[in-house]
């Protein structure tokens, strides 16, 4: 009998220090509601700083690509924040017809949600509701990129070198034509970030959009790419872009096919994020021993070889082989929907466009997955 009561003694006692610990941790929880984002947070503080700089990247970005502010949204965006010590990382799901009911998931540190994660998922928004459908993937993520963090940038451009010395880069005909991520999703960020800042530099964001918007309404590539930037085909603006990564993707100048056009004319970033520079900068030369370029695809005399150049240059390379292939290459402009890319069971892999009802971007990280392993919401 005694046994018993102490039993039920105990029983009640656990409940309680649960019902405690629950309602603590509720308490540390916080919600913040903007005019157009809907935070959850570990804290009050946080929802509160992630609110705002969300609204300011909102209004900021979306001046600086497209020259206006973005009308309020009917329904404001739920943005999940995980912080800690994690890589950074994001999510942004949203209904593709009509473009509309945005979620978004950021992860990391606060300090890298705030300068780079947030900042990178707001783009997606921006874009998608201006656009009123998805990006091709190497623009919407290459775009997103720019307006991270230095040093999350800078991952991008040591990578960018690995894959091309890795025989993983992408064929410009293959890259742009993306509807899905494909199997192998790292190079295409650091690749689409690369051409994304490559082009951007010599005119400036407005340019590109236009370059974007153009192509959405008539879906050709190789006459696209001749109207706003010069280039004659695809082939030509890959051995461009693969001669100004080799020489440390430095000033675009030299690299900017067309003379006519206006070059170095990218405007400052928006105040919000001006501690970052300008999309596009090199975050100082990260080719070593790089000199300065003599033409597409060619290397100085007396210069140490940067990766790209050896990935462009030695005959058993990919790029090589894709030059010796290339007029076995079907057509540039062709529709998007005629390049089917490949699936895979990655965690790194977000779901397909065309088998979910939610369009998702993400910005992955090697060995990691999103905090929770299905769509987000």
């Amino acid at each position: 009998m005694e046994a018993g009561y102490l039993m039920r003694r105990l029983y009640v006692a656990v409940i309680i220090v649960v019902a405690v610990f629950a309602t603590a941790s509720t308490g540390e929880a916080a919600d913040y509601r903007t005019r157009n984002f809907l935070v959850q947070a570990p804290n009050a503080q946080l929802a509160r700083t992630v609110g705002d700089a969300a609204e300011r990247y909102r209004d900021d970005l979306s001046q600086y690509w497209l020259g206006r502010r973005l009308p309020p949204w009917s329904s404001p965006c739920p943005v999940r924040v995980v912080a800690g010590n994690l890589p950074a990382q994001g999510v942004t799901t949203y209904n593709r017809s009509p473009v509309r009911d945005f979620q978004m998931e950021v992860v990391g540190t606060p300090e890298r949600i705030l300068d780079s994660v947030l900042p990178h998922e707001v783009t997606h928004t921006v874009l998608a509701t201006h656009f009123g459908r998805p990006l091709p993937r190497w623009a919407d993520e290459g775009i997103a990129t720019t307006v991270e963090h230095p040093s999350e940038r800078q991952k991008h451009e040591h990578k960018l070198r690995e894959f091309l010395r890795t025989r993983r880069g992408i064929p410009m005909n293959k890259l742009f034509l993306l509807t899905e991520y494909p199997s192998d999703v790292l190079p295409m960020y650091a690749q689409g970030y690369s051409v994304c800042s490559f082009l951007i530099e010599q005119r400036d964001p407005e340019t590109f959009i236009a370059f974007l918007e153009d192509y959405m309404k008539h879906p050709s590539w190789t006459s696209n790419i001749q109207k706003h930037y010069g280039y004659d085909s695809l082939a030509e603006l890959q051995d461009y872009w693969l001669s100004w990564v080799a020489d440390g993707s430095g000033p675009v100048e030299k690299f900017a096919k067309n003379s006519a056009l206006p070059t170095n004319s990218v405007q400052p970033l928006p105040q919000a994020i001006r501690s970052n520079p300008q999309p596009g900068r090199p975050i100082g030369s990260v080719a070593s021993n790089a000199t300065t370029a003599t033409a597409p695809g060619s290397t100085a005399p007396g210069s140490t070889a940067p990766a790209t150049t050896l990935a462009s240059t030695e005959p058993g390379g990919w790029y090589m082989r894709q030059k010796r292939e290339a007029g076995k290459q079907p057509s540039n402009d062709r529709k998007p929907e005629a390049i089917a890319s490949e699936s895979s069971n990655s965690r790194l892999m977000p779901p397909s466009v065309r088998n979910n009802p939610r369009y998702m971007s993400a910005q992955p990280q090697p060995e990691q997955g999103m905090s929770r392993p299905s769509s987000i919401y």
